[in-house]
């Protein structure tokens, strides 16, 4: 059995388990997109992004007809309106001239809870990995706990901080790099305005 069809045996068979075990809808039908897309008879199976031997990401800008998926962790909901504050940031970085982004339209922005049983699995699938950072009195406290949910459940270890744009790398941010790298060994890439 393929793993496309085995994510959709699971995917039907997960609607008869109780309300409290079942997987949010968004991320089974981003697991079916990802498995169908890698299936034997679909498209071709897209490589993740070679990385340096640091495991730093790749800062090359990508072409306007090839599109990434961005995985967002700490997002206060999983609705489109919560995705589209992350597509926002992207259009602003582009704007500002940062090549990487590449056509910010051509980015797919999916929703995670840190607590996801899925987040091990993703991981280890999914290059592009975000850490939602608000502006409020509580966003260091809010980001640090979903920092610490994703490396007690083996989530990724290197993760973009995306943020309103009114929040600059000064201060909170760097307080949380420095927290998240000293105390969870995770990368939190922080980009300087």
């Amino acid at each position: 059995m393929d793993q496309a069809a085995g994510l959709r045996q699971w995917a039907s068979a997960s609607g008869q388990a109780s309300s409290a075990e079942q997987c949010p809808q968004h991320v089974a039908e981003a697991l079916l997109a990802l498995a169908s897309r890698d299936a034997p008879g679909g498209s071709p199976a897209r490589q993740p992004a070679p990385t340096a031997s640091a495991g730093r990401p790749r800062h090359a800008a990508r072409s306007p007809d090839s599109a990434a998926t961005l995985m967002v962790v700490g997002l206060p909901g999983s609705a489109e309106r919560h995705t589209r504050r992350v597509s926002e940031l992207l259009q602003v970085w582009a704007d500002e001239g940062r090549r990487w982004v590449g056509d910010p339209r051509a980015w797919r922005v999916v929703a995670l809870a840190a607590d996801s049983p899925h987040l091990p699995v993703l991981a280890g699938q999914q290059s592009r990995w975000a850490l939602w950072v608000d502006s409020d009195a509580e966003a260091f406290r809010r980001a640090y706990r979903v920092l610490k949910q994703v490396a007690e459940q083996g989530g990724p270890q290197r993760l973009l901080a995306v943020h309103p744009p009114d929040v600059g790398p000064e201060g909170l941010l760097e307080n949380l790099r420095c927290a998240a790298d000293r105390y969870l060994g995770i990368d939190l890439l922080v980009l300087a305005r």
